[in-house]
This record gives structure tokens, sequence and C-alpha cells, in this order.
């Protein structure tokens, strides 16, 4: 005689009271297959009921799944740091940000995306530290399609290389499934880890074969060589410009404001001072943006790096 089903919705209630994720659909889960074989009747609408807390289960387990590996995007721009695991991505993320992160050398030492601020030009740069991606990563494996999900919100792609012939192999196959995936869009650039290592000449050469035309630069985060290099490397991939601000009279500015590549006089005059967007009236610029020193301009103009800028408000 089966349980009455006013008794079994108790029983079910009682047994997931407090349990949420992974542990909660597995409760469920069991109590589906302690019923009897009806499926239609109350037994019919319990086996609905249950199945739903079971679809509502999973469904807030991925968004909190998604939500740890989400980052808010940062600074003048966002770039990743994608490679297999044990490339030196933390390393590079500790040096180069000074942000406190677990460094092994041992296959995921990153579970979850670390951020951290290098400045470049006094201008921050936001660098994610992604887990390691495996291959077969695309289809799910090793948490990659959470990591592919990061990948697509970033301006930009480093990916890391460690220089040995294991590195490269795992290197080779997270860039095949990365760009299969994402496409050609994306800006990318190669930094060469591990150049300290006996093989790393050997495979710096290997290397630099296969970059498909991807700039690529190589270091050494422990004997700190290469590290300028990389800042280089990262200003170029962001594709960031220098804009000089003039006053009207006066010298230009030494010191640069740093915009992203689609900066205009509009992001200019915000990151300034955002009062005087009200009191705009023109900007004259003098530089590769300009058809000649001194045009005037309105907000909307496409700003070139190197660009000196004389803004005119009432």
């Amino acid at each position: 005689m089966p349980i009455p089903h006013q008794e079994m919705r108790r029983i079910i209630k009682r047994r997931i009271t407090g349990l949420e994720g992974v542990q909660r659909i597995r409760v469920l889960k069991a109590c589906l297959a302690e019923f009897p074989g009806y499926y239609q009747g109350p037994y019919g609408e319990l086996r609905k009921w249950v199945q739903s807390l079971i679809d509502e289960a999973q469904l807030r387990h991925a968004v909190r799944h998604q939500d740890a590996y989400f980052i808010p995007k940062e600074g003048v721009a966002q770039v990743v740091l994608v490679g297999p695991p044990n490339a030196g991505k933390s390393s590079l993320l500790k040096t180069l940000t000074g942000r406190a992160v677990a460094v092994g050398d041992y296959p995921f030492t990153t579970l979850r995306p670390t951020a951290g601020m290098v400045k470049l030009e006094g201008a921050p740069v936001q660098l994610v530290d992604l887990p390691g991606l495996l291959e077969g990563a695309v289809d799910g494996r090793g948490g990659g399609k959470a990591v592919i999900g990061c990948i697509r919100m970033a301006d930009a792609i480093l990916f890391v290389a460690p220089l040995t012939p294991q590195g490269l192999r795992d290197y080779e196959a997270v860039v095949s499934e990365v760009t299969a995936e994402l496409g050609p869009d994306v800006p990318t650039a190669v930094v060469a880890t591990k150049g300290d290592l006996e093989e790393a000449e050997a495979c710096w050469s290997s290397l630099s074969r296969s970059l498909a035309g991807r700039p690529a630069v190589r270091c050494s985060v422990l004997q700190g060589h290469g590290l300028d290099e990389v800042r280089g490397l990262i200003w170029d991939l962001c594709g960031l410009k220098r804009v000089y601000c003039k006053p009207r009279g006066k010298a230009a500015s030494p010191d640069p404001v740093v915009l992203p590549p689609e900066g205009t006089v509009s992001d200019l005059m915000a990151s300034l001072n955002r009062a005087w967007l009200e009191r705009f009236q023109q900007a004259r610029v003098t530089g590769n943006s300009a058809r000649f020193a001194g045009q005037a301009v309105g907000l909307g103009h496409l700003l070139a790096d190197g660009d000196v800028v004389e803004l005119v408000i009432r």
C-alpha cells in the first residue's frame, strides 16, 4: 500500500528543508524513485511538483555557479589570462598587479577567476586570472563552459604559454578550442612564461613558428625578465590611446588621459569632469584624428593616440 500522497508531500518537504544545490537535487530525485508507478491522479500531480522543484534547484545552482565566475569590468579595459593549468598565470597576475593570489607548481591552483589592476601610463587595466583550460573545455570539461563565458565578456585575451614541451602542447589545444569557439574578433596576444627553464630557448623557437600572426613576448617571473615587455604587450593589445589636454594659451599637459579604443571627446570630458559635458561648446584637436591642426570637433569625435585637445566650455 503506497504512502498517501498528502503524507508523501509532507515527507519531501521535511527532507529538503535547509538543502540547496546538488544535495537538494539528489534528495528530490531519490524521492521520485520511491514513488509508486502512478502517472495520473494525485501521484501524477505530486510527480510534477517534485520535478518543478528539481528544475528550480538546477536553475538556481547554475546561476550561483555563473555568478562565482562573473568578474565585473573595472578600469579602462579587461584582459583575461587564458592558458592550460600550471602555465604561470597566477604568478603573472601577482607580479604585475600586486594582488595576493595562491601560487603553486601544481595544476589548478586557481579554481575561480581572480582580478587585479595593472597601471599602464597611469591608467588601470584589469587583468583576470582564469582557471586553467583542458582540451574539451568548450564541451564542459573541467568547468570549461563557465571559463569560456568569462572570456566572451573580456575586451582582449592574453594567452599564456609555458615554455616546456608539454606546456606548449597544452597551450596549442587551448588556443585551438578558444579561437574556434570565439572567432577572430577579440584581440589576442601571447606571453610565454617560465623563460628561465633549461628548455625555454628551444620551446620559444617552436612557439614563434606557430603564432599565426599574434604578437608575443617571453618572460620569467622568477627572474623578473621581460615584465616591461609584457606591460607593453598588454597596452598594445588593448588598443588604448593617450590624449593630452591643452589649456587655452598654454602648452599641453605632459600627463596623458588614457582612453579605450573607441574613446571620444565626450569620454575625455567625462574622465576629467562629467559636469563639463553640459557646458561644452567645442573641442579643438591637433593630431592623427584631425584633418588639420586645431580642427573644431564635437563630443562624438573619435580621438586617436597622441592627440592634443583644447576644450572650450561655457
